[in-house]
């Protein structure tokens, strides 16, 4: 005798892996596996994008300049520069009166504080800032260029590449009204004199002084084959580590027979680990960096700040990961057999079968929005946005067979006459309690014969009922003068 067939508006049953139990193990270290990957995956990225990318690097630089705490740090060391290359007592001193040229010390003290102060408010400045962007700019182009091999001196100032404050010092020396005393002391540097002057000095200290002030070296000749043996390896890991979770995950779903759709929602929390991995590496190594590296606790602040910005591209990484794998999750719990599952599936099927341009269009929309929105990175890059509309695409086929398989016969005000029947069905089954409730009172009252009025715990059981929501203020009141008419 052959089984009996489901119903379909019955949901499936679902039948338990028969996975043999070595198979079940492989898979699920192939998934510990690609969460591994998948997390030196995304550390990979995020360096490739936030330090190989001239736009990415440029734009963190000007968050960098623009949060008030980098200001006063960036600030204070130009003050120190600028006052390190201008003695401006002895510039007070000359221009002073003899009666009080002993003033020019404190004079030149209150003038430093008054520079450390002003200091935030020059680097605020749209000039400064379009200054410290294009620095930013040519020095990132510049050691790109060299670390991927495009050149053949590693740079024009003595081997390294510099990143130039000179500006920010000329617009906070302009405003201190020091330019002209700044500017001789450069020119002198940079004159024959200064050349003999910085030899001297290189020689009797074992020092490097540079011909020019305000420049920050990214880069010296002695490390030049180490940081292209790395850029090398950041480029290709960035795009091996991706594929390599990818394939894993794939492998993993594929050889689970019988459960992909279990491994499929499995996949998707392993994504969701694999965001988490991440917010939780950024979060150690930030107290890493500030805890350990940091020596001047006045500098914490800035660097705490400064690190939040420079990995904000990693954080954003991190939960683009854990919303993706929260859509996978969705997507295989969709396709599942929990009652609340098929009664979406079969609210969904007469739409997919007669109205699916409409599912389509409506789907289509969405991921526009997401678009234009821009979230995640991923969001915004051409190739991620064709794979989104891939899945989708494939999504919606897979899902429409499923519910024409399960509801062919399914129609349009299916779902709206479920919901009204479920509806009346629970108030109907509330005063079917009511009324047996007040039945057993009632003969309770009868055989005890001087039991009393019931009244009182009617009365209580229909306010109770009244504040859980199950009785409108309406039925309440109907049922309220029912009993206190039965009393009479």
């Amino acid at each position: 005798m052959e089984p009996a067939a489901q119903s379909p508006s019955e949901p499936p049953t679902e039948t338990l892996p028969t996975t043999p139990h070595k198979r079940h193990w492989t898979i699920n270290a192939i998934f510990v596996l690609a969460v591994i990957v998948g997390v030196f995956a995304v550390l990979a990225v995020w360096v490739n994008r936030q330090v190989l990318n001239t736009d990415n690097w440029t734009n963190t630089s000007s968050r960098l300049l623009a949060d008030p705490k980098i200001e006063a740090a960036v600030g204070n060391l130009l003050v120190n520069e600028l006052f390190s290359q201008v003695d401006v007592a002895k510039e007070l001193k000359s221009v002073l009166p003899s009666e009080v040229d002993g003033l020019a010390a404190p004079a030149a003290d209150g003038l430093r504080t008054l520079a450390i102060q002003i200091a935030p408010q020059v680097l605020a400045t749209s000039e400064v800032q379009n200054a410290w962007r294009g620095a930013n700019r040519t020095a990132q182009i510049e050691l790109l260029r060299i670390l991927k091999g495009g050149s053949n001196t590693i740079s024009t100032n003595n081997g390294e590449v510099t990143l130039q404050l000179h500006t920010l010092l000329v617009q906070l020396a302009a405003q201190l009204g020091l330019q002209q005393q700044f500017e001789s002391v450069q020119s002198k540097l940079q004159g024959s004199t200064g050349e003999v002057a910085r030899g001297a000095v290189q020689e009797k200290l074992g020092v490097k002084l540079p011909p020019t002030s305000g420049g920050i070296v990214l880069l010296r000749s002695s490390q030049l084959k180490t940081a292209q043996d790395i850029v090398k390896a950041i480029k290709g890991l960035a795009v091996v580590l991706p594929l390599i979770a990818l394939l894993l995950f794939v492998l993993a779903i594929w050889l689970a027979d019988g459960w992909r759709r279990v491994a499929l929602r499995t996949s998707g929390w392993c994504l969701v680990g694999i965001g988490l991995l991440a917010v939780l590496a950024r979060r150690l190594l930030s107290n890493y960096v500030v805890n350990s590296l940091v020596k001047d606790p006045s500098n914490k602040p800035a660097v705490q700040h400064a690190f939040a910005i420079g990995t904000s591209l990693l954080y954003d990484l991190a939960i683009a990961m854990i919303t993706y794998g929260l859509v996978v999750v969705v997507a295989a719990w969709l396709a599942g057999h929990t009652r609340a599952a098929v009664a979406v599936r079969r609210a969904l099927a007469p739409s997919l079968r007669e109205h699916v341009q409409y599912v389509y269009a409506a789907a289509a929309l969405a991921l526009l929005l997401v678009v234009v929105w821009g979230p995640f990175p991923s969001t915004r890059e051409v190739l991620p946005i064709v794979g989104f509309v891939i899945l989708l695409g494939l999504g919606i086929h897979t899902l429409r067979g499923m519910t024409a398989r399960e509801f062919p016969d399914a129609q349009l005000g299916d779902f709206a006459h479920g919901i009204r029947a479920w509806y009346a069905a629970r108030r109907h089954a509330t005063f079917s309690a009511i009324s047996a409730a007040r039945s057993t009172s009632t003969a309770a009252a009868a055989v005890g014969g001087s039991a009393g009025d019931t009244r009182i715990g009617d009365l209580e059981r229909l306010a109770s009922l009244h504040e859980r929501g199950v009785l409108t203020d309406e039925e309440f009141r109907a049922q309220k003068t029912v009993l206190l008419q039965r009393g009479a």
